[in-house]
Parts: structure tokens; C-alpha cells; sequence
């Protein structure tokens, strides 16, 4: 048995490692050949009482007897292989507060008469999940004043398993095919937005090899979308976020000396498509919501569905749809695929028995996207008889539907799309819709766009623009739009108000088939919007205020804040006012006198970084961490509690049994493991002064302890001392 120093294919191994020899084979721990990415072959021995393992036949030892050092050198294939993930990896929510919040929406308006109207919504959040309730007040959908409940559910998420519960008013899920309605019931299943980072569709996975520890790469279109350090040996990369279509991946390794390789690797992934293996699913049962908007409490029919897809391969998803109420029975299921050498395509069938017989549906879409151009085509068509839950009357159903389009991008030519809609309905209506749109850069300050769009809907005469647009942007935050086409000349300039607040203001003026005037001033802040517009159109003026903001109650005490749409955050800095607070480096609010902040606008089940000014907090406060990662649920309070130590300077002078100041330089320790010096006249400063604290001295010739007792309650700086200092070992002579 001997310790050797450690080479691998020439590296130095850190430290030294117990290694045992029996002629010419070498044996080494199991652990440290894992330490190494080095699968053992062999089972353990014991030399002299430590398990040892063999060295796989095919590592060549060397071993320098002067130096004690062994290298090993190992073929790159051998190593076990490393797994790395381009995805930042699922993250649970922080822990929440509970909180409760108004948001609000109020308008007042006069053009012949005053008219008001708000929409208020009201919720209450925690980690046990969301209630929410929302409706409007006043002029309601042209219905005269009243009050109209909209949405009221209850969320609750399961982030571990990906599945969100919603009890209340909700839409269905619905395939392509399929017939989106909102209802109100119960409706359960996965729920892939709880885990923003996970790529759910299949991505290929990049494998390499290297016989010394490198540097690798992923360039996705020549942009890099991945980097880390790998050790010698084979690696995978897999879950790298690929922009979606076609396109090409290169993998750069690059080793300590610089030598470079690259390989290219053409792909193509599609989010239509699960990973094989991955499953999503939902249940909903219910009663359909009518008359929405217009009345609080209209419902319909009661009804189940469900839906289900799976990947089957990484190149083939299928699905199924069930719908079941008194009056309607429907099946349906699909499958989609990709080829990569000419797109995606998707197929789905479906039969219904309902009100008016038996029916069927079918459907083909077909879709390739390339960095440079991208072509979309689908068909879908239903017979007569083909029902649906939320298909009330012939119109509702659409009997045939054609949907293409194609765009180019040219490069410094520009860029152009064109679409084609061709829908007709069960009541024997149609609708077709052409637009064509070409846009291009002019030098580096403006932007041109021709347009044409066409539209022929049943019961109108069919109308036709053709224009020409331009964009002329003035700084970060203006800019100036002018528009022609063969019905009006409209011109406008526009300042948006900056994220972190401030004020805005826009200006637009058209005539020809809509002669108007418009002017707006808005203002944007951490507790709200307010918005003043007036606007003159054919020979009359009307003028409208706006407020938007949000009200909240959380952590013992009330905010405005403004209107709470995602995560939220509240930041706590216990004790300290006007301290500025920021997300991803933007200052967003400041705390109160409490030292409390609302930051709103978080990105639910995302991380955010919350940071604070440290230079606004007192000199004698002491931040161990100005900055915190925060993971909100859907619109619910993240608690940012940033924790602050107040600090008590003062000056403590020690001296030895016979009245004299310890000597300058003499070590000092802390009852808190906080190491000082000792200064001149055995003056000791510390940062944070206490009543009992104990400082042990190293005097060089022995160790004495001195207590601290009698601190003056208001001294902001205090003096103590003389302090005796007592020797637990007498110094030497």
C-alpha cells in the first residue's frame, strides 16, 4: 500500500490517493475511479484491509518510483458518460404570504353625456392556492348601469406533478379541430406552464467525446445556446432550447490549448410534438357560461370531456378528445408527426351523435419553418350532422375551413408574408380573407411596410386596402408613424411611459373615410396608471379618464401597487424606510416606513432576482445578502424577507491585573467567532457591541479573557473600560 500522486491521460489529480500494487496490477479505490468517470469491471479486493478494486484492462499504468506518481491513461470512450441539460431545471414556488388584492379598471367619459364604468377584481392568495372573483360596474356591454359578475374560480396548483385543479368559471382545452367554450364546473389535469424551462417537445440530444477536460458549446442559427466545462470522456447534451422548424446546431469542443473542433447538425423539432414518453391530460365537467359579459349567472347545458395525448416516439404524438352532455356525444383523436426532410404534418378524425343525427369531421394541416422562409397548410371539413358541446345554431359550426400561409425573410431586402382564410359556416354563409405584407428596413433609423388586404364576408360588399406604412423611431422611447391607403392618411407620434415610471403621451390625426383627431397623456408609477385622452370624430368631442391600478393587503399592511396580473413580490427590509428595491437590476418600488415593499409583475414559477441598494441602509447596519432569488405562484405573494443586523459600534479598552493596556497588536476573538486586533492605549473596536459579550485575547505570552458590562442604553458610541482582562494561563516570565 502507498500514496501516489495522481495523473489521468496527463492531468494532475488533486491531492493524494491510497493506491495498492501486486507485481505489475495496480488497484485503487471504487470511489475515486467514479471521481474520475472511471467504471470499475472487476469486484473488490482487500490488500492490507482496505477495499480496493483492479484497474480495467484497458487503462495503462505508468508509475515513476522518485516521484511517487502513477498516470493512468485512458481511452475517451471509456469514461462514463456525462449528462449535461441545457434547462435550467424544474423550480419549486418559494415560500408565499397570504395577501389579498383589488384591482381596478375605472372609466369616466363625455361625449353628449357623462358615462362611467369600472371593472374591479378581487382575489386572495397563499400557498394553499388562488380565489378570485371579478366584475363590472356601470355601462356594461351597452346594457345601461348595473353590476355584472364575470369570472369566479378558485386554482390550485401542484407544481411537483405539473397539475393545476380550478374550481369555478374556466374555458375548455380543445384541439385544432376542436371548440374552445367557457363554462363554469370543475376542470383538473397537467399543467406544463408550473415548469416555464421544460422543454416539453423532443429536441435531439448532442453527444461528444474528448480526451481532455474542455470547454463545449451549442450554437443554435450561430447564436450560442449552451456552454460548460466537461471532463475528459464521452458527454450528452440533451434539453437544449432550440428555436422551433428547422435549423442547424453546432458543437464546438474546445480544450485548454485551444484546439478547436466543430460539428454541424441539421434538425428539426416542432411544439406540436410531446417527448416520448411524456403524457398530458385534463378532465372538465360543468355547465356552458351564456350570454357572458351580460349576465352573472346564465348557464347552459351540463356536460364531461376529456382529453389525452401522448408521445409515442420523439417523431409521433397522438391525442384523443371525449365530449358527453344530455343532448351531444363526441369522439375524436389525431395523430402528429414530423419528417424532417420536409415538415410537420398533423391528421385527426372525429364522429359526434347530437341533435340532428350523426356526423363526422376530419382535418390535415402540414407546416415547415426554416430560419429563412416557413409555408402553413390545413384543411379541416365537418358533414351536416357533426355536433359539438357549445354549437347552439347552424352558425356557430364551421362546415369547411381553409387556412394558408408562407413568409420569406430576404435579408436585407426585407421580409414578407402572405395568408389566405377561407371559412364557411353550417348556415351556408362564407368568409374569405387574403392579406399580403411586405416590410423592410430604410437605412438604420426607419422601417417601410406595404400592405394589401382583401375580405369577403357574407352579406357585406367586399372591401380592399393597399397602403404603405413608415416608422421612424426617435430614441429608446418615441417614435413617428405615417400611413396612406387607398381609404385614409393617418399620422401619429408616440412616447411610451418607461417601465420603471415616468410619463407618455401620444398624438395621432387621420382623415378620409375616418376623419379623426386624437391626443392621450398618460403617466405610469409604482402604485398605478392614469391616462387622459380626447379625441374629436366627425364633429363631435369626447374626452375619457383612466385610473388602473391595484390595492393590496399583505404583510399587516395595506398597498397600492400597481394592478396585480402575475407573481408578486413582498420584500421585507424589517425597519428601514425609503430603501430602493429592484428587479432584474430595474428599480421597481421602495419600502415604507415598515421597511415594506410590493413588487408586482413577477413571472410566476420563473426565478426573479429581487435586490436592494445597499448604500441606502443606515452605516450601522449590517446586509449578509443584497440579493434573492424569488419563485411566485400564479398571482400569488413570493415573501422576500432581506434579514438586517443592526449594528452598535463601540470602543472597549482592556487591560492586564496590574492596570496596564494589553499591547497593541495582540489578537483578538469574539464570543461570535469575530477576529480583532487589539490597538494602541488597548483599544479594541467593535462592530457590533453587546451587554455580556466575551473577548478572548491572545497577548502572545498568554491567553486572558475580558466581559463587557455596563453599556449607557442611549451611548450611540460607546467607551467601556478600563475592562480587566484574566489569564487563563499565566504569561511566561
Amino acid at each position: 500500500m502507498m500514496l501516489v500522486r495522481l495523473l489521468v491521460n496527463g492531468q494532475a489529480q488533486e491531492g493524494e490517493i491510497l493506491a495498492g500494487r501486486r507485481g505489475d496490477a495496480w488497484f485503487l479505490k471504487a470511489a475515486d475511479l467514479e471521481r474520475w468517470k472511471i467504471r470499475a469491471d472487476a469486484p473488490p479486493v482487500t490488500i492490507d484491509g482496505e477495499a480496493l478494486v483492479p484497474l480495467p484492462s484497458f487503462i495503462t499504468p505508468s508509475f515513476d518510483a522518485a516521484s511517487q506518481q502513477l498516470d493512468l491513461t485512458v481511452p475517451a470512450e471509456r469514461f462514463a458518460v456525462q449528462r449535461l441539460s441545457g434547462s435550467a431545471g424544474r423550480l419549486l414556488p418559494t415560500a408565499g404570504t397570504f395577501a389579498a388584492f383589488l384591482n381596478y379598471d375605472l372609466s369616466v367619459s363625455h361625449q353628449d353625456e357623462l358615462a362611467s364604468s369600472a371593472f374591479l377584481e378581487a382575489g386572495l392568495s397563499d400557498d394553499w392556492g388562488l380565489f378570485a372573483n371579478s366584475m363590472t360596474v356601470g355601462q356594461s356591454s351597452g346594457i345601461g348601469n348595473g353590476v355584472v359578475r364575470l369570472d369566479s374560480y378558485f386554482i390550485r396548483d401542484d407544481p411537483q406533478d405539473l397539475r393545476r385543479l380550478i374550481l369555478g368559471d374556466t374555458v375548455t382545452t380543445s384541439p385544432d379541430w376542436g371548440r374552445q367554450i367557457r363554462y363554469g364546473g370543475v376542470r383538473y389535469g397537467t399543467e406544463f406552464g408550473l415548469s416555464p424551462t421544460l422543454i416539453t417537445f423532443p429536441t435531439p440530444a448532442f453527444l461528444g467525446r474528448t480526451a481532455v477536460p474542455s470547454n463545449v458549446e451549442l450554437l443554435v442559427n450561430n447564436a450560442v445556446r449552451f456552454q460548460s466545462d466537461v471532463d475528459q470522456g464521452p458527454f450528452s447534451i440533451d434539453q437544449v432550447p432550440l428555436v422551433t422548424g428547422a435549423g442547424e446546431v453546432t458543437l464546438v469542443v474546445r480544450d485548454a490549448t485551444g484546439v478547436e473542433r466543430r460539428v454541424r447538425t441539421p434538425y428539426y423539432v416542432s411544439p406540436r410534438l410531446l417527448s416520448a414518453g411524456l403524457s398530458a391530460w385534463s378532465f372538465e365537467a360543468g355547465a356552458e357560461r351564456r350570454d357572458y359579459g351580460i349576465a352573472s349567472f346564465s348557464y347552459g347545458t351540463a356536460f364531461a370531456a376529456g382529453s389525452y395525448r401522448r408521445g409515442l416516439t420523439d417523431w409521433l404524438t397522438v391525442d384523443a378528445r371525449a365530449e358527453a352532455s344530455g343532448d351531444v356525444q363526441m369522439l375524436g383523436g389525431g395523430l402528429s408527426f414530423v419528417w424532417p426532410l420536409l415538415g410537420e404534418f398533423s391528421l385527426a378524425l372525429a364522429g359526434s351523435r347530437g341533435r340532428e343525427g350523426s356526423g363526422g369531421l376530419y382535418r390535415a394541416s402540414f407546416a415547415r419553418i426554416t430560419p429563412r422562409w416557413n409555408i402553413a397548410l390545413s384543411y379541416q371539413r365537418a358533414s351536416d350532422g357533426f355536433d359539438q358541446i357549445g354549437i347552439d345554431r347552424p352558425a356557430d359550426r364551421i362546415a369547411r375551413q381553409f387556412q394558408a400561409s408562407a413568409g420569406a425573410s430576404l435579408g436585407d431586402l426585407g421580409s414578407m408574408v402572405v395568408t389566405w382564410t377561407d371559412l364557411e359556416y353550417g348556415d351556408g354563409n362564407r368568409a374569405r380573407i387574403g392579406s399580403a405584407n411586405y416590410s423592410v428596413g430604410i437605412g438604420s433609423r426607419a422601417y417601410m411596410s406595404l400592405f394589401a388586404l382583401r375580405s369577403d364576408m357574407a352579406g357585406r360588399e367586399p372591401e380592399a386596402v393597399v397602403g404603405l406604412g413608415l416608422t421612424i423611431p426617435l430614441g429608446t422611447r418615441t417614435s413617428v408613424y405615417a400611413q396612406g391607403d387607398n381609404r385614409n392618411r393617418l399620422a401619429e407620434i408616440r412616447r411610451t411611459a418607461p417601465l420603471s415610471g415616468g410619463w407618455g403621451y401620444r398624438l395621432a390625426g387621420s382623415e378620409g373615410e375616418n376623419d379623426r383627431q386624437q391626443a392621450e397623456m398618460n403617466w405610469r408609477g409604482s402604485t398605478g396608471e392614469l391616462s387622459l385622452e380626447a379625441a374629436r370624430f366627425r364633429g363631435k368631442t369626447g374626452v375619457r379618464l383612466l385610473a388602473s391600478g391595484g390595492v393590496m393587503f399583505a404583510a399587516g399592511g395595506i398597498h397600492a401597487s400597481r394592478r396585480i396580473e402575475n407573481g408578486f413580490g413582498v420584500v421585507e427590509v424589517p425597519g428601514q424606510g425609503n430603501v430602493r428595491i429592484y428587479q432584474e437590476n430595474r428599480p421597481v418600488a421602495r419600502t415604507d416606513r415598515r421597511g415594506i415593499a410590493i413588487v408586482p409583475d413577477l413571472r410566476p414559477y420563473e426565478a426573479n432576482r429581487i435586490s436592494l441598494a445597499p448604500s441606502d441602509l443606515p452605516l450601522d447596519v449590517r446586509l449578509p445578502d443584497d440579493t434573492m432569488i424569488v419563485v411566485p405562484r400564479i398571482r400569488g405573494a413570493a415573501h422576500a424577507r432581506f434579514p438586517v443586523e443592526q449594528d452598535r459600534p463601540g470602543t472597549v479598552v482592556v487591560a492586564t491585573a496590574d492596570g496596564k493596556p494589553v499591547a497593541a497588536g495582540a489578537n483578538v476573538r469574539t464570543d461570535g467567532g469575530e477576529t480583532l486586533f487589539v490597538g494602541f492605549g488597548g483599544e479594541i473596536f467593535v462592530r457590533n457591541l453587546r451587554e455580556g459579550m466575551v473577548l478572548e485575547i491572545d497577548t502572545g505570552g498568554g491567553v486572558c479573557k475580558a466581559t463587557v458590562t455596563g453599556i449607557a442604553p442611549r451611548d450611540t458610541l460607546p467607551r467601556i473600560g478600563p475592562v480587566a482582562c484574566a489569564f487563563q494561563r499565566e504569561p511566561a516570565p
